[in-house]
């Protein structure tokens, strides 16, 4: 039962940063532009995020009575830190015109190098690691529920590794659907993905409709870069080891759909949950390797290679995603 409630618990971690990840691609692709730089953006998120909870007003008399709402204002300069550097992406894809797919390479080979070179410069000279405090987990007397009262099995599954970006994370998801299906705002976006010289035709503004979904999409990203330093441990290096692009693959996979991405993130997450405990997971084959987990560590990318193969015909992308707009068009 106890590796059952382990695993289940580590499941819905891994997958808040993938699900936001992947919500983020889909504002932005929705809008038009492909988000090739959720990687970098993510690593800027989870860097500003740490570094706050860190360096910040942590150990502050606000902290010692508060810790969730400090945690709270970091969940903001994450989201806030990736929308910034996002806009970047905008800029080039929208303004300049520039390949989009380059445009993102760039920037997820620049965020990485930045985020080491601040963590020298913050913390101290040849340390990287961002040591994240304790007061980040939630508590179950948040919900007036003591701990004595609380079965094991339960307390593992749920209050063990609950973070405030997992109940925002669906707040988040709730919104995204309504504001994509149930708003003016979210029928203008994906007319600009689908068929922007249409959407221009009838007085909308292609330009800063997509600006805004490259800006939302930044600011997932960037809360999503932060629920993954939180998921991972205590010490955070600023790397966020590929989510960015398995978030893409979630993205795709959900068909840029709000909680068919939810599956998608809880499926690719229980796989890297497999991943991480595999030596302690005896059930699992061994195929007479001495260090088997350092095969199984391979299994989410394999999963996701899999499957963006049997998958990726059936998917439909916004038509007019990664075609810069040409008002003369039509």
């Amino acid at each position: 039962m106890d590796i059952f409630s382990i695993l289940v618990s580590k499941t819905i971690v891994y997958a808040i940063p993938l699900l936001l990840g992947a919500l983020a691609g889909m504002f932005s692709e929705r809008s038009g532009i492909i988000n090739i730089a959720l990687e970098g953006i993510m690593v800027f998120g989870s860097l500003f995020g740490a570094l706050f909870l860190t360096r910040g007003i942590m150990d502050s008399a606000l902290a010692a009575s508060h810790p969730q709402f400090v945690v709270f204002l970091a969940i903001l300069v994450a989201g806030l830190s990736g929308g910034i550097y996002s806009l970047l992406l905008g800029f080039a894809a929208i303004k300049l015109k520039a390949n989009q797919v380059i445009s993102g390479t760039a920037l997820n080979i620049f965020a990485p190098a930045f985020a080491i070179l601040l963590a020298y410069s913050v913390i101290s000279l040849g340390v990287s690691s961002i040591r994240l405090p304790r007061g980040i987990v939630m508590s179950p007397e948040i919900f007036g529920l003591e701990i004595a009262n609380i079965p094991r099995w339960l307390y593992t599954m749920v209050f063990s590794s609950l973070y405030l970006t997992t109940p925002i994370s669906i707040i988040i998801l709730i919104i995204s659907f309504i504001t994509l299906y149930k708003t003016k705002f979210g029928l203008r976006l994906r007319a600009c993905g689908e068929h922007p010289q249409a959407a221009d035709s009838v007085g909308i503004n292609v330009t800063r409709m997509r600006y805004t979904g490259v800006f939302i999409s930044g600011i997932l990203a960037g809360i999503g870069g932060l629920a993954f330093a939180m998921a991972n441990g205590s010490n955070h290096e600023p790397d966020v080891l590929g989510y960015g692009f398995l978030a893409l693959a979630v993205m795709i996979f959900g068909n840029w759909k709000p909680f068919k991405i939810l599956f998608g993130a809880l499926f690719f997450s229980l796989f890297k949950t497999i991943a991480v405990f595999a030596a302690t997971l005896s059930f699992l084959p061994s195929f007479g390797l001495n260090k088997v987990d350092n095969l199984y560590k391979t299994l989410p990318y394999i999963i996701t290679l899999i499957v963006l193969a049997f998958t990726s015909k059936k998917s439909r992308a916004p038509k007019a995603e990664g075609i810069p707009y040409d008002p003369g068009q039509r």
